[in-house]
């Protein structure tokens, strides 16, 4: 069984694989049969080589009404999965880890059609606003079974992706900027990248590199680990400015262009950066260009007290994140967004949304203004809200709840208006007090 194959004859269509680890080679293997056993033995249906430590037949993979369960077979030293030891057989699910030995395997489920349990009143073909309902409620809930604390937080996640835009994580270390990002990878059947960001890493490592084929004798193009759906750049701001730059093209125009090729990402394509505070050593700051192709930027805070017992309360026996498994697929994605973009803007809150970008521009305090692509970003994000919040028209709160996540990563103070000025928020504060709205509580 080989990674080439693209098909699985179990389903007639894309199967699950193994992403298997070891002494840093990676391999994917399909699961094309319905009772795998992975060992040493030649006659296992995965031969796990060149380990030592793994039992002739260590483990079994079985296929059981559309689900994989992994069992032991019987090792020496036993099987894990998400590093809890394996007595009978489990399910497994989307990213789950499992440990042999000293080889890692992760389970991908990225493509599979789940099966669903059939209405005899339902149309199969039809995805409305009541289906964009329960997908997001299906994400809320699955997220904050992890992400504790934060509801609002969850919320402009959750908006971010359906206005179909990127996301910028901006706080201090260990509050869950990577936990959060790995929770919704893991509620979305898509498949997920992560990369950490280091200074000696260069624009190859992220969009990928042509290479020579000797058994082509041609060049072919080796995607990096941008190609994916939901992608974790973490640290973002470790990283140098070069580095940095290779985002642009793939956050902006959903493709990467190498040696004057354009390879295109796939849809549903959805960028979470991390970063800490641009004043803890070895920081890179992002460039305006590069923070401008991210729709929002939020921070997390630190959590309450009954929030953070909770975060012990729920981690006590383990990290639970591998309890969850994904909840909707990434077509399900990709449908939510062309909904959101039917949601009725009226021609009052197109004016309101451009007054006030335009008094960013005039205000004295600011550097610069926001740009039409700022305006039109804050649009998107206050129709994703107002579907969030159960409604299919913007009102002007969905406008000013968007306000701060989207414009101020945008926007910077003049040195001179620091002293007056508290921050860029309390410039948007009073900007918001000044654009007044006529008969703003009825739209």
């Amino acid at each position: 069984m080989t990674a080439n194959k693209e098909h699985s004859p179990l389903s007639g269509g894309y199967s699950p694989f193994l992403t298997i680890q070891k002494d840093g080679r990676i391999r994917d293997v399909f699961l094309e049969k319905a009772d795998i056993v992975l060992g040493r033995a030649g006659d296992c249906g995965i031969i796990l080589e060149d380990d030592n430590t793994v039992s002739p037949h260590h483990a079994r993979l079985l296929l059981e009404n559309g689900t994989w369960f992994l069992a032991d077979a019987g090792s020496t030293g036993g099987c894990f999965l998400n590093a809890l030891p394996v007595t009978k057989k489990k399910p497994l699910k989307h990213l789950d880890t499992i440990q042999l030995g000293s080889t890692m395997l992760i389970f991908n489920d990225p493509e599979t059609v789940p099966q669903k349990k059939s209405d005899p009143h339902a149309d199969p073909g039809v995805f409305d606003f009541d289906s964009l309902q329960q997908v997001i409620r299906r994400l809320e809930e699955n997220i904050s079974q992890v992400f504790k604390g934060k509801k609002e937080v969850i919320r402009h996640l959750i908006v971010c992706l359906l206005a179909d835009g990127h996301l910028l994580l901006e706080d201090a270390p260990g509050v869950g900027k990577s936990l959060l990002a790995q929770t919704l990878a893991k509620s979305v059947q898509a498949r997920y990248k992560r990369i950490q960001f280091t200074p000696d890493m260069l624009p190859s490592d992220v969009t990928g590199m042509n290479i020579y084929d000797e058994m082509q004798k041609d060049f072919r193009f080796l995607p990096g680990p941008i190609f994916g759906n939901v992608i974790l750049a973490d640290e973002i701001n470790r990283t140098t400015p070069r580095t940095q730059s290779s985002l642009l093209e793939c956050m902006s125009e959903a493709a990467v262009t190498v040696d004057g090729k354009c390879h295109l990402l796939p849809k549903p394509f959805f960028v979470i950066a991390t970063q800490n505070p641009g004043d803890y050593q070895g920081t890179y700051p992002l460039p305006e260009p590069q923070l401008d192709r991210f729709l929002m930027c939020l921070n997390i805070g630190y959590p309450s007290f009954q929030a953070e017992k909770e975060i012990l309360d729920t981690q006590i026996s383990g990290e639970v994140l591998s309890r969850i498994s994904y909840v909707i697929s990434s077509s399900d994605v990709i449908r939510c967004q062309a909904l959101v973009r039917e949601i009725t803007v009226s021609d009052a809150i197109k004016n309101y949304i451009i007054s006030i970008a335009d008094a960013t521009r005039s205000h004295q305090a600011l550097v610069n203004g926001t740009s039409p692509r700022a305006t039109l970003a804050l649009m998107r994000a206050s129709q994703s809200f107002a579907a969030c919040s159960g409604r299919n028209y913007v009102t002007p709160q969905d406008v000013k709840q968007m306000l701060k996540p989207v414009f101020a990563h945008r926007l910077t103070l003049k040195l001179r208006a620091r002293a007056e000025w508290k921050s860029v928020e309390y410039v948007l504060d009073k900007i918001i007090e000044s654009v007044k709205l006529k008969n703003e509580d009825r739209l």
